[in-house]
């Protein structure tokens, strides 16, 4: 892999202004099995206001109020420019979002920094700061299985009674699953919405008068699996970095106690769903995750930091048992 002349060579420069494209672009798709890499996010771990988290997407989070100036500043694994393989910039942020060899595991890491413009060292802010549920990368293309494939993997399960708390990104903007699946069956027609709502590998129940969601998963249905599969010359790429995320909470001594302290001092990061209507079958599907911050941070750095993503104390029970993670000796 050519490191070409400038180090700035290695990025590619996005703008949340656009979505980052990968909210809107891809067709890709992936808790419940405690040997895989879970999303579990509840609406409540961003902004308690949707309609500010909807806005805030839109706008690039830029002028969300909220009490950023009171956060301390993201301390993470330190690395170095001079070690990074790739990467993205996202200008709006001014943010710099790369991949290097990991400072807590035996593969590669993703890293955070402000970014430093070499051509003009005067335009450099002195700091970032992030809301809560802005998006930073996509997690990577894939596919779906119904058997797992390295340690990456991610289920696509939504737990029952799950709809009104858990967050998803539908119509490039982040909101309840519950808000999701109102929308799409409200953007129905009169004879289409006689017809049953379908969600990838879920059954539903609409009652549209109260608006009230019911999600149950499909226990028949096994193909949920959803299995990174990025292309190389598209590894360094906005929809591909969030795979490469770590999680700094992990210590084998530690117990499910301390393991979710650890994460909720360590890893800044959390993985959200992408929906999307299948228009030929008017299922709604998911794409792939999405990464996002899951709280307000700042950023002081121009030196890249590591940043984490949570696995889950049941990933780690399972993996230490049957020996299947690189962390895992």
């Amino acid at each position: 892999r050519s490191h070409l002349g400038s180090t700035h060579d290695k990025y590619t420069r996005v703008s949340l202004k656009h979505n980052f494209g990968f909210l809107s672009s891809m067709r890709w798709s992936s808790t419940f099995l405690y040997c895989f890499l879970s999303i579990r996010t509840s609406i409540n771990a961003f902004l308690s206001v949707r309609e500010q988290i909807s806005k805030g997407i839109q706008r690039g989070g830029g002028s969300i109020q909220s009490a950023i100036n009171d956060v301390e500043p993201y301390v993470g694994p330190v690395g170095s420019i001079e070690d990074t393989e790739g990467g993205i910039v996202v200008g709006d942020l001014s943010l710099q979002v790369s991949v290097a060899k990991s400072l807590v595991s035996k593969g590669r890491g993703l890293f955070l920094c402000i970014y430093d413009e070499e051509e003009d060292p005067e335009s450099v802010v002195e700091e970032i700061r992030i809301p809560q549920g802005t998006p930073i990368c996509g997690y990577a293309r894939g596919y779906f299985s119904d058997k797992s494939d390295g340690d990456k993997s991610v289920v696509f399960m939504f737990e029952e009674h799950s709809a009104n708390t858990t967050a998803v990104f539908y119509n490039q903007k982040l909101m309840t699953l519950g808000d999701a699946l109102l929308a799409n069956y409200k953007a129905r027609s009169d004879e289409e919405q006689g017809k049953p709502l379908l969600l990838f590998g879920h059954h539903i129940e609409i009652d549209a008068e109260n608006d009230v969601v019911t999600v149950k998963p499909d226990e028949e249905f096994s193909s949920r699996i959803f299995i990174p599969d990025a292309k190389e010359e598209e590894e360094f790429t906005a929809p591909a970095l969030g795979v490469y995320a770590n999680d700094l909470a992990y210590d084998p001594d530690s117990k499910e106690e301390q393991y979710f302290e650890n994460s909720e001092r360590n890893n800044i990061l959390q993985l959200v769903w992408r929906l999307a209507k299948d228009e030929k079958t008017e299922m709604v599907v998911p794409t792939w995750p999405v990464v996002v911050v899951k709280q307000d941070v700042r950023l002081l750095n121009t030196v890249p930091m590591e940043v984490g993503l949570q696995y889950g104390f049941n990933y780690w029970d399972a993996v230490t048992k049957d020996g299947i993670s690189k962390y895992v000796s």
